[in-house]
Parts: structure tokens; sequence; C-alpha cells
């Protein structure tokens, strides 16, 4: 009896494991966000896109990023 023979596809780079390395927005790019999202494809986008794409329902513009998160006063 022989050994099944797997037929695999190419190797992913090794940066490319998941949870390796820092998270981005597949959107705007950012690397800071106090919340990470996932956009219908699966992909990991930051909470402002992903706010702004579940109330329009489109995908937010790169203009509208902003250098810092502002908090709110409560």
């Amino acid at each position: 009896m022989g050994e099944a023979t797997r037929v695999r596809g190419p190797a992913a780079p090794a940066t490319a494991a998941p949870g390796v390395g820092p998270l981005s927005c597949a959107n705007c790019h950012t690397t800071t966000t106090p919340l990470w999202r996932r956009d219908d494809s699966g992909n990991n986008i930051c909470n402002a896109c992903g706010l702004y794409q579940k109330l329009h329902g489109s995908r937010r513009p790169v203009t509208m990023k902003k250098a810092v998160i502002k908090r709110r006063k409560r």
C-alpha cells in the first residue's frame, strides 16, 4: 500500500502568515485603531472604516483619514 499523494498550492511567504506583523486597514492602511473590524470579504479594517461602511454602504474615502484619534470627554 502506498501513501496518498496530496497536491498543494504554492507556499505562502512567511510574512503573510496569520497573526504575524502589525495589522493594517485594508481601506485606509492605518495601523492604529481602538477596535479592528472585518469587511464583507473578511479583510481587516479599522473602526472608522467599518462604521462608515455600515452606515453609508460604501467604502470610506481615504481623504477622511485623520492623523490623531480624538478621545471623547465623558
